[in-house]
């Protein structure tokens, strides 16, 4: 998709976010920034995209290989506290490595004022608290840029887990600053509207709706059903079917634990061939492996790990069914991707799955975290032919979650709030 020539000069835009892709780790988070930046770049807007310094020269080469040559990238660093990147001390390293890496960020960006006391960039858009350091800052407000606030999954506010959620109240006490401090808050479904009122105070007519989104030409391109096939009888399911497919971290909020109770329960209904196959690690595998032990199911699962983009999108593409049984969720770019490739989903009623699930025609709804309700939906699927809801939920997020679809919103989000800019 391209603007027409005589289209008016785009905003340009301060793009900061702690982690991306391919810098960092595969995660949503990552991912959606890395692919914002690109589809915006291709539509014209003028980027420099802050983010954490890699932590090897080598994945710096990579990244920057990554992106278009119209990007500019910006790396700040990120010092780690002791103990601040191992396993289990993840929250420790966001309540107290994030917001000092996002106060370093904005005293860098801030050192790019005009002499007329202006910011180079009419818009700053900021992931989740990287953009806590440009809210609480008195210079940004006097500058006249707008902030772009995306808030993404808001995990931190609904942990089940007591400690966690007593843990993170630093971090919810920023996010809420840089909500209120912030000239527009998006929420990446329409799900998620009543959430960032609730936990953010910002009412639903302070939000801007503007999805997460995928390339479906691209997701379906990546994967092989011959390729497919091969890794399933890597894992010893030539002829499996149906075949379940999850992807996520291996975590406790993902709620694969709850995933393998309900397998237990559907399977005597199901056919003897049945094999679910899980793409991810993380802390709770050990967990996800004992679950199955004891269910009896181990013959029927495969644990992958992570995987490339070619696997991964292979294994969707001769799968029969996606399962995601998060207990809280936010977009979930994995639930699009499966779409992309015309599965239909078995999903939880949690954060922004309502808005690509429409049960009973693109998938099934269950409560999180309710064993018995997935359990019986598995059962159902023996009886149900998925074709047709794949085919539903394909053509949804062709229509709704395509970035052909959603990177103009963004762009007429940012022509907005630089019009209000230079007309105050």
């Amino acid at each position: 998709m391209s603007y027409p020539r005589d289209r008016p000069q785009l905003p340009a835009v301060a793009m900061v976010t702690r982690r991306v892709h391919p810098a960092h780790g595969p995660g949503g988070l990552e991912r959606h920034v890395y692919e914002l930046v690109v589809h915006l770049a291709r539509q014209g807007v003028e980027i420099d995209l802050f983010a954490a310094a890699p932590s090897t020269l080598l994945r710096r080469t990579s990244a920057e290989r990554a992106f278009p040559s119209g990007v500019r990238l910006h790396w700040v660093a990120d010092r780690w506290l002791p103990l601040g990147d191992r396993r289990g001390t993840v929250v420790v390293d966001r309540i107290t490595n994030y917001p000092l890496w996002s106060c370093r960020v904005a005293r860098q960006i801030l050192e790019q004022l005009e002499p007329s006391g202006r910011l180079r960039w009419p818009i700053v858009h900021a992931h989740g608290l990287a953009g806590w350091g440009l809210a609480r800052s008195a210079a940004r407000r006097a500058s006249a840029s707008a902030l772009v606030l995306t808030t993404q999954g808001m995990e931190e506010f609904r942990s089940h887990q007591r400690m966690k959620r007593w843990a993170y109240a630093p971090f919810r006490a920023c996010m809420r600053t840089t909500a209120t401090r912030s000239d527009a808050v998006v929420a990446t479904d329409a799900a998620l509207v009543p959430l960032l009122e609730r936990y953010l105070g910002i009412a639903p007519s302070d939000q801007v709706v503007i999805p997460n989104a995928v390339d479906p030409e691209q997701c379906r391109a990546l994967g092989s059903r011959s390729r497919g096939r091969e890794r399933l009888a890597s894992y010893g399911l030539i002829d499996a079917a149906p075949v379940f497919l999850s992807v996520g971290r291996l975590e406790a909020n993902k709620g694969f634990d709850v995933l393998v109770a309900a397998l237990a329960r559907a399977a005597p209904a199901l056919p003897d061939s049945w094999a679910w196959v899980l793409v991810g690690d993380g802390p709770a595998r050990n967990i996800v492996l004992r679950a199955l032990r004891v269910a009896g199911l181990g013959r029927h699962a495969v644990l992958a790990g992570r995987l490339g983009d070619d696997d991964l999108h292979s294994l969707y593409a001769v799968a029969d069914w996606f399962v995601h049984p998060t207990r809280y969720e936010g977009s979930s770019i994995v639930t699009l991707e499966a779409m992309a490739h015309g599965l239909p989903v078995l999903a939880s009623r949690a954060g922004g799955l309502p808005d690509k699930v429409d049960d009973g025609v693109t998938g099934f709804l269950v409560p999180p975290g309710d064993a018995e309700a997935l359990g019986e939906r598995l059962r159902e699927t023996s009886a149900l032919d998925g074709r047709v809801l794949g085919a539903a939920g394909r053509a949804l997020c062709e229509s709704r979650f395509s970035w052909d679809v959603v990177a103009p919103q963004y762009v007429a989000l940012y022509e907005r709030l630089s019009r209000e800019a230079a007309d105050s």
